[in-house]
């Protein structure tokens, strides 16, 4: 489990840095791989990022957002598309 977490926490680290102070939605300090951000089109957002390879998913609740879920098979150029594709 530290092995996965030493892999996921500097890329959940990189896509929060990646977002603007309004959008995230989630704690800045690390608790998991989960990341809820907020966007203007939640299934807009999602399907453009699908079309880049990127899977996220919109949430109900809070409105207007949407979660990333980064875990051991995610790498860097993942989280940099993630954020080319907002």
């Amino acid at each position: 489990m530290e092995t996965i977490q030493d892999h996921v926490e500097p890329l959940t680290a990189r896509l929060k840095e990646g977002l603007d102070d309004e959008q995230l939605l989630s704690p800045e300090t690390y608790e998991s791989g989960l990341v809820t951000f907020r966007v203007d089109d939640p299934e807009a957002t999602v399907q453009r990022l699908a079309e880049a390879g990127v899977v996220v998913r919109s949430l109900p609740h809070p409105d207007r957002a949407v979660r990333a879920s980064v875990h051991v098979f995610n790498t860097a150029e993942d989280i940099d598309r993630l954020l080319a594709g907002l």
